[in-house]
């Protein structure tokens, strides 16, 4: 549809290298294990690129085994990439006619490709699609929505929740993690004690950071049909999400790393200089290789106006418009989101996408606080220029911060920059 496009995308990708280095439904059910038998299909070989790691694409080669066990003419042949190397690749390869036939992408970029022409829909290719999709998570699944229908599935997700350092709350009286935006606002700057220790730390001022507080709060980047920003970055919730954020900083409540400089909020949490920070799963092990001594503590985002929320990431598998063999790939996509596929790769860390999962005995341990949030956790605007509309928000965070504006005036600002690129 968009070649030209896309060969200029990659023309682009290519000189940017360079310069670095010198709605029909289908009412079959998703395949597992116990209940799937080959199809006498002729024999295929389908592409599948990724960026998964080392131990994620061990266990990957097990999860291709055992499809390939219920799927005998079906080849699964995976390709990895370093994530910084992985949308030059594809763009190539689409300008090139070498596209693979599916892969699991970053959930920003579905929209993009999907706007290029790029990608199928995968309503009837994928069998079961309406029971896997009704059992996603629907934050993860509205990251593959583009304009007509769903352009992939959530192969798995993350999010972020609250890490609290639970000695400190202890030696300050506090005896369990803030529940409401006020506890959290009381609890930050009651352990709060000069430059020694910061109550509260985020990584920075791009969305993702402050964004589950953001949701929590009640904001809102755009209408739910992507038409206006006006009214929602800048409207009610979100400005009262940015001046708690405002106020604290002013108070000395938050780090001041925030706006460049400091120590980094996961090293900061792990020798007790910050109280409070928001991550996700990986913490787990960064924390076990780094600080080994250190207690990890998870709990639930702070209830605001807008309940307990928080940012869906992670990756979506799509299917290429110009690979032709749908029906093989549409098979592969359903076991991906198969109970069986969903709990091997959980092994390694990654989160599955679908809700019945929740609670799990399979899984581990520190899972079920994360996919609890994912019941109500909301993805970033699931648009082409979501890059620069981040960069908008970005800027007005960086301006509130500093005092060059106050808080509606920048979220205005915002707005009418967001506007223009949805149009």
């Amino acid at each position: 549809m968009k070649k030209n496009a896309i060969a200029c995308f990659a023309v682009l990708a290519f000189a940017s290298l360079a310069l670095t280095a010198c709605s029909t439904p289908n009412e079959e059910v998703a395949p597992t294990a116990a209940d799937v038998s080959d199809e006498a299909v002729e024999p295929v070989t389908i592409s599948y690129w990724h960026t998964m790691s080392d131990a994620e694409s061990a266990q990957l080669d097990s999860v291709i085994a055992e499809f390939e066990t219920l799927y005998p003419a079906i080849t699964v042949e995976p390709t990895r990439y370093a994530y910084d190397d992985f949308k030059t690749a594809i763009t190539t390869g689409l300008a090139g006619d070498i596209a693979p036939d599916t892969a699991r992408m970053d959930i920003a970029w579905v929209p993009e490709f999907a706007d290029l022409g790029a990608l199928s829909r995968v309503e009837t290719l994928v069998p079961g699609f309406d029971e896997i999709s009704s059992d996603v998570f629907p934050g993860p699944l509205s990251t593959t929505y583009w304009e007509d229908g769903y352009y992939g599935l959530p192969q798995n997700t993350n999010t972020q929740v609250l890490m609290w350092n639970k000695s400190q709350f202890e030696s300050a009286g506090i005896m369990s993690a803030p529940v409401t935006f006020d506890e959290f606002a009381a609890n930050a700057c009651q352990l709060s004690k000069g430059t020694d220790q910061y109550g509260f730390a985020l990584g920075g001022t791009y969305f993702w950071a402050p964004a589950p507080l953001f949701y929590a709060a009640g904001g809102e980047v755009t209408d739910p049909s992507m038409t206006t920003a006006k009214g929602y970055v800048n409207g009610s919730g979100s400005v009262q999400a940015f001046t708690i954020l405002k106020d604290l900083y002013d108070e000395g409540c938050i780090s001041p790393n925030l706006l460049g400089g400091g120590i980094g909020t996961a090293d900061g949490h792990g020798t007790g200089l910050y109280s409070m920070i928001i991550d996700g799963p990986w913490m787990v092990d960064i924390y076990k290789g780094s600080y080994p001594d250190f207690e990890t503590n998870f709990a639930p985002i702070p209830a605001g106006a807008g309940g307990t929320s928080s940012v869906v990431g992670g990756e979506n598998v799509v299917a290429f418009a110009s690979s032709q063999k749908s029906d093989a790939v549409g098979k592969w996509m359903a076991y991906l989101l198969s109970e069986d596929a969903q709990v091997s790769m959980a092994q390694v860390g990654m989160i599955p996408t679908r809700a019945s999962l929740v609670g799990d005995t399979r899984l581990p341990g520190y899972f079920e606080v994360f996919m609890e949030q994912l019941e109500t956790a909301k993805a970033r605007v699931p648009h082409p220029n979501w890059g620069d509309m981040d960069g908008a928000i970005s800027n007005a965070f960086q301006r509130i911060l500093n005092g060059d504006q106050l808080v509606q005036i920048s979220l205005d600002q915002a707005a009418q920059e967001i506007d223009a690129l949805l149009k």
